[in-house]
Parts: C-alpha cells; structure tokens; sequence
C-alpha cells in the first residue's frame, strides 16, 4: 500500500531562517519607504544644488578675500646683494626649504638688473626675494643699478625689509659690491643689513671631508672671514 505524500511539503528551513529573511524584507521595505517620502519631501536635484550652494564661491568674493589677506600678509621683502655664484640661490633653499630647481624657475625678470622671486606664490606672497642680475660686472653701470634699487625700496614702504649682503668667503674683488652696499645704506640706514659669508668649504683644508661644527676652528677660515668683514666694516649689521 502506497502511503500519500502530503502536497504542501514542510519547509526544509529551520524557523529562525525564515525569520530573518521576514525581518530583512521589512527593514528593506522600511528604509524604501523612509527614502521616498524624502524624496518627495525635498527632491534630490533640489537638495544637491543646495547643497552646492553653501559651498560654492563666486570668482569675485575669492578676489575680495584675496585682496583682504594679501593687505593685511605680514610680507617681507630681503634684498640679495651679491655677485654672481656667491650663494644667494642657497640662502633662499635655506629659508624656504625649496628644491634649486623651482628657485631657479620662480625667480622673474623685475627691472633691467633685478629678478624677484615671491614665496610661496606670487598671490599671497610670505617674502619676495629681490636678486641683483650681474653685480659687480664691469660692464654694468653701478649708477643705474643703485637707482633701479633706491627706487624699488621706496615701493611698498610698508613691508619689512631686510637687505643680505653675500660674500664668498674667498673672494676679495668686491668694491663695485662695496660701493653699491654704502650708497644703498646711506639712503636708507633703517633697513638692516645682514653679512652672509658663504662657501667656506672653498677654503677647508684638503684632508677635510665634511663640514665641521659651527663655526669651523680652522685658521684659514678664521682669516679669510676677518677679512671680508674688515672689506665691509660699517655697511652691515651682524
């Protein structure tokens, strides 16, 4: 005798199964439901675009805030007086910490002797670096160069201002950069001016494979330093 099956066979899912699944669907079904009725109330293109609203500038409220940082930016402006090769390059890495590459690429034609380099961009500039371009050639006409830098100096009066003297410590052919140095200080004795003695690895001993502390106790380097400041005495400040 054929024993009947029943048509409706029971689940083979154990009853904490079924209820999960049952209770997914309804969190589903809620969360659809919660989303359309944002949805509605407040439509998604509306809401992006209001949401962009609050963060969006217009070009000319950037100009007002630029202007307004830039007029209250403590910039300083160094002047780097110095022969060609004499370092200058090296003090502004030193201070900005900006690999030589870029420094060379950001310093820009300024007058007929000068270049400018603003950091760290030219819109909101901390300091502008003013290099002279062929101090202490013979074929430059030192009147016109101390005139182009008395006049750039009488600009922007506002800013700190700092003149940096630079000197190889091995070089000794420094009148033309003399002379430039007094006039400048003598039209304008309140801007401080600093030495900056560099290279002094020119004159290291031979066996000297690295910098020594500073400053170095070696002779050669004692004595070449009194003497660029004895060139110089009385046109710099430290």
């Amino acid at each position: 005798m054929t024993e009947k099956r029943d048509a409706n066979p029971p689940s083979s899912k154990s009853p904490a199964q079924q209820s999960g699944k049952s209770w997914k669907r309804r969190l589903s079904r809620g969360w659809n439901d919660a989303a359309d009725r944002i949805v509605n109330l407040l439509p998604v293109e509306k809401a992006v675009q209001k949401t962009i609203g609050w963060f969006s500038v217009s070009e000319e409220r950037v100009a007002e805030i630029l202007e307004t940082v830039r007029a209250e930016l403590p910039t300083t402006e160094a002047l780097l007086m110095g022969k060609p090769q004499a370092g200058k390059s090296s003090i502004v890495r030193g201070l900005t910490g900006v690999s030589a590459e870029i420094i060379g690429q950001g310093f820009r034609p300024h007058t007929q002797h000068t270049e400018r380099y603003a950091y760290p961009s030219n819109d909101l500039p901390l300091i502008v670096f003013t290099d002279t371009v062929g101090l202490g050639d013979v074929e430059r006409d030192t009147t016109a160069i101390v005139e182009e830098l008395v006049n750039d100096l009488q600009q922007n009066r506002d800013r700190a201002r700092i003149l940096i003297l630079t000197v190889k410590i091995n070089d000794f052919a420094t009148d033309t950069l003399g002379d430039i140095t007094r006039k400048l200080r003598e039209t304008y004795p309140d801007i401080p001016c600093l030495l900056a003695v560099t290279c002094l690895h020119e004159v290291y001993p031979p066996a000297t494979d690295n910098h020594p502390p500073y400053p170095p106790e070696i002779g050669d380097v004692t004595r070449a330093f009194e003497a660029v400041k004895e060139a110089f005495s009385g046109l710099f400040d430290r």
